[in-house]
């Protein structure tokens, strides 16, 4: 089933847009706890000389590759990413990396016994 183009799952999507915005940047939880990003990207790379101008023109260039929205959060422990991305033409997700800088020391420091 194909419950995307349901009223209901638009309006739910419309509200959430309203209330918190489209750009990976504007998670409310992350930025209330660790404060504004370091980093925030919304790079366009799109074919013609004027960037998108309204949501739903940006989200179809993000489908393409040509749109990139990212904001990175430097933490003490470690580094927190959260994008905009793509898995096909017809699905795109926020995405939400970690990277752990005492465990990824740990390991380093262990894969370099190892050689």
């Amino acid at each position: 089933m194909n419950f995307s183009q349901h009223p209901l799952v638009k309006k739910a999507a419309m509200d959430a847009i309203s209330k918190w915005g489209t750009s990976a940047g504007a998670s409310p939880a992350i930025t209330e706890k660790y404060d504004k990003p370091a980093i925030i990207e919304e790079k366009f790379n799109t074919r013609s000389s004027s960037e998108p101008r309204d949501d739903q023109s940006k989200m179809y260039e993000v489908k393409f590759d040509r749109c990139r929205y990212s904001s990175i959060f430097e933490l003490e422990a470690g580094t927190i990413e959260l994008s905009i991305d793509h898995e096909s033409v017809s699905k795109c997700f926020v995405k939400l990396i970690y990277s752990d800088k005492i465990n990824s020391s740990i390991i380093k420091a262990k894969a370099k016994d190892d050689l």
